[in-house]
């Protein structure tokens, strides 16, 4: 589930988990002012588990230049 960051004038900025088809938020949980998503850089997107390609079939310990010699 993503996160989203919200700024509310009374509170500051405070993340908040919700699906993505839900609607934003128009209230603070905390004080019930109206609140304003923040748009963010977000972060990268992190492959974890079989079937990518670093994980499945780089060889490890070796460099595209000792591949290449072979």
């Amino acid at each position: 589930m993503p996160t989203y960051e919200y700024n509310c004038p009374k509170c500051g900025k405070f993340d908040f988990f919700q699906k993505i088809t839900a609607e934003p938020l128009k209230a603070c949980p905390t004080c019930g002012a109206e609140v304003v998503r923040v748009i963010s850089g977000g972060t990268g997107v992190i492959y974890k588990g079989s079937g990518f390609y670093t994980t499945d079939y780089a060889r490890k310990g070796s460099t595209a230049d000792e591949t290449k010699a072979s």
